[in-house]
């Protein structure tokens, strides 16, 4: 039988590699650093949660400023190349958004139930879009920039909004990045303040081993601080706020990146996700819409039990 001439024949077993894992900077190691015991529940654990308020509010802004970018670019619509989109435009993309989101399960619990919430959010966007729209959006080179780093035991990845061109520079040269917050400006000296600044920091990193050199700008945009505006549209000054890269603060960040990252495997090592040491809870919001708040240890007695 031709089968018997293959019993004496040995293949020999391949080592498994193991796979690295990819950590983002937003999705993994700032939201670990907010709440490692939330962060272990609901990005390991795969607990689904019950509200998606911060989720749904983040990808709202961000998916119509996109389409804010495409429609300057022509993308979505040719005729309107080089074109600023108008109130209409933005309204008619910040309805696409909302209904295309609620299609995918993501929508608001809390904070958007009221109509005067979710105009103030169309009011932003619009105000950004008349503010600074003449003056960026010609200078974007690219949006939802994905950058991606090879580190010794995982992937290191993060996601720029917008790449911009410093003004009458000449194409190919340094850019700006720029991130879009939804939120307000927090003090300087806070703790989310410095969270921002280190995303920036990984950011300037990332973009240097991708594009061999690093941003000219860093630039956080919170969107909220537009509320203040009246009759004359102009940008707030706390609105935009530049992050030094200074080339030791960049260190830092990686340092503290590396070292978050091995703080999250020796948590999934032992399946044991610690509440935040007193004096570095998260803020209230991050809280208040949290699942598991009701016996978390670093808030003992602060929320009755009742339902989600």
């Amino acid at each position: 039988m031709a089968w018997q001439k293959f019993q004496n024949l040995k293949v020999p077993t391949s080592e498994s590699v193991p796979l690295k894992r990819r950590y983002s900077v937003t999705g993994d190691i700032l939201s670990f650093q907010r709440c490692s015991r939330q962060y272990g529940h609901f990005a390991v654990r795969g607990y689904e949660p019950a509200h998606t308020v911060q989720i749904y509010y983040g990808m709202l802004i961000h998916q119509v400023l996109d389409r804010a970018h495409a429609h300057y670019e022509g993308l979505i619509d040719r005729t309107t190349k080089d074109k600023i989109p108008t109130d209409q435009d933005i309204e008619r993309y910040f309805n696409e958004v909302d209904t295309t989101l609620r299609a995918r399960g993501i929508r608001s619990v809390r904070a958007f139930t009221h109509a005067a919430e979710r105009e103030a959010a169309l009011r932003r966007l619009k105000l950004f879009n008349q503010i600074e729209g003449p003056e960026l959006y010609p200078r974007v080179r690219d949006t939802e920039h994905r950058l991606q780093s090879d580190r010794d035991n995982y992937l290191l990845h993060g996601t720029v909004d917008v790449l911009a061109d410093a003004p009458n520079w000449l194409p190919g040269m340094k850019a700006e990045i720029w991130d879009y917050k939804g939120g307000h400006p927090p003090p300087r000296n806070s703790e989310d303040f410095r969270r921002y600044e280190f995303q920036m920091l990984v950011y300037a990193e990332l973009y240097r081993e991708r594009n061999g050199d690093y941003p000219e700008k860093a630039v956080l945009y919170f969107l909220a601080a537009l509320d203040t505006v009246e009759n004359s549209p102009s940008r707030p000054q706390d609105a935009l706020i530049e992050v030094p890269l200074d080339l030791q603060r960049i260190q830092v960040a990686l340092h503290i990146f590396k070292n978050t990252v091995e703080n999250i495997e020796n948590c999934r090592l032992k399946d044991e996700w610690p509440a935040p040491r007193p004096g570095f809870e998260p803020d209230e919001n991050t809280c208040d819409i949290c699942d598991i708040r009701w016996n978390c240890p670093a808030k003992k007695g602060k929320y009755p039990m009742r339902y989600p």
